[in-house]
């Protein structure tokens, strides 16, 4: 009876987060549009609606009579998020710096900032100053604490799930075995959750971005170091130990230089924003990744 309980509780919370990737997609909704997008009965969905409006997440708002015409009858009544309902919080570590942002229910950005890292930083540090950088942020915004509904965090390297903690001596040496969600959240005492930075960003990019109408993607994120984010049938894809998309330490060149990983060639020995930058520092004078691509763009490279 327990188990039965315990599923019939993670189907639930699995509709609920059905119902909340409609509100964010859309922003403005119907329970019947949300209905028809999840394929849940409009039962189920007017259940979830309730609970989310009575937690203060979600909010009604008529339809204008414009938008409705002349069909006759009484408006739809559509549903969004009250963005003044809490707080977001994004902290994006890379190997060269940490960048913190808040953002509200609807995600605009309230406050963001960045700050520069010693390259291969050991975690203590990083995570002391996106600590530093939250409390700051959440001032600058007039936000209190007590607002914050979660903070998602990511890592330019592997994460076991299970547990949370950091894996890869190649990629992040100096946070190899530390369970970062933890050591966060006993600095903010904040709910966190942490991913791989290029999951992280094949979801973005699945839910507001390009893939918007995919089912399946494929996000290459090109920084200090080369890494896939895997969308596949709509759903994130990690391979078995959670590195499907480590791209950046493939060997495509035997003799190649070597790498910070003690192999030669890596793939991001040659195409990493690092290595081009390296390329480009005696035509072009110091570029980061930023002036590289606008460079590109420009065609000038």
């Amino acid at each position: 009876m327990a188990g039965r309980t315990g599923s019939l509780e993670t189907l639930r919370r699995l509709n609920r987060l059905r119902v909340i990737d409609a509100l964010r997609d859309e922003g403005l909704i119907s329970r019947a549009e949300i209905a028809r997008r999840t394929g849940l009965s409009r039962s189920t969905v007017s259940s979830l609606v309730s609970e989310l409006q009575a937690d203060g997440l979600v909010i009604e708002r008529p339809e204008p009579a414009a938008a409705h015409g002349d069909q006759g009858g009484r408006p739809p009544i559509l549903l969004s998020f009250d963005a003044s309902a809490g707080v977001a919080v994004g902290i994006d570590f890379d190997h060269h710096h940490v960048r913190v942002a808040v953002s509200d229910l609807s995600s605009r950005i309230l406050a963001e900032r960045e700050q520069d890292l010693d390259t291969d930083h050991l975690a203590h540090e990083g995570l002391d100053a996106a600590a530093e950088l939250v409390v700051a942020l959440l001032a600058e915004a007039g936000v209190s604490e007590a607002r914050v509904i979660g903070a998602g965090m990511c890592l330019p390297g592997p994460i076991h799930r299970p547990t949370g903690v950091v894996g890869s001596t190649a990629i992040l040496p100096g946070w190899v075995g530390v369970a970062a969600a933890e050591e966060m959240r006993r600095r903010l005492e904040l709910p966190i959750l942490v991913d791989n930075d290029a999951n992280l960003a094949a979801l973005a990019e699945a839910a507001f971005g390009a893939g918007r109408d995919a089912k399946d993607l494929v996000y290459l994120m090109i920084s200090s170091g080369i890494g896939a984010g895997l969308v596949l049938n709509g759903r994130l894809y990690r391979g078995a130990e959670g590195l499907a998309g480590e791209l950046g330490h493939v060997l495509v060149d035997a003799d190649g230089p070597v790498c910070r990983c003690g192999n030669r060639g890596c793939l991001e020995t040659v195409a990493g924003t690092d290595a081009l930058a390296d390329l480009l520092r005696r035509s072009h004078g110091d570029l980061d990744g930023r002036a590289i691509v606008r460079l590109a763009r420009e065609g000038d490279l």
